[in-house]
């Protein structure tokens, strides 16, 4: 049997080396209407780099699928944002 997990969101993402470390996190507790909630990092999934880029590929195909089934709709202004990447200033 494989054990599920439901995670809340992704903490920490960081690539050392030939690895890729993921957080995954969990709501800490409820918030009441005035707080905002608190996460904590409850499991971290350790990858090799090709791994990573198989997982960004199905994850690619995953999100097409459902913007072609209407279940979910690209926000073209975020993702011009999110692609334009600006170079460090040169020495």
């Amino acid at each position: 049997m494989i054990k599920e997990t439901f995670v809340d969101g992704i903490g920490n993402l960081a690539v050392q080396a030939a690895l890729a470390r993921i957080e995954l996190t969990q709501l800490e507790k409820l918030p009441s209407a005035d707080e905002k909630p608190t996460y904590l990092a409850s499991h971290r999934l350790v990858m090799g780099i090709e791994t990573l880029l198989r997982l960004h590929q199905a994850l690619d195909e995953v999100v097409k699928q459902l913007e072609d089934k209407g279940m979910i709709k690209k926000n073209i202004e975020k993702a011009s944002r999110n692609k334009s990447v600006s170079k460090p200033p040169t020495p």
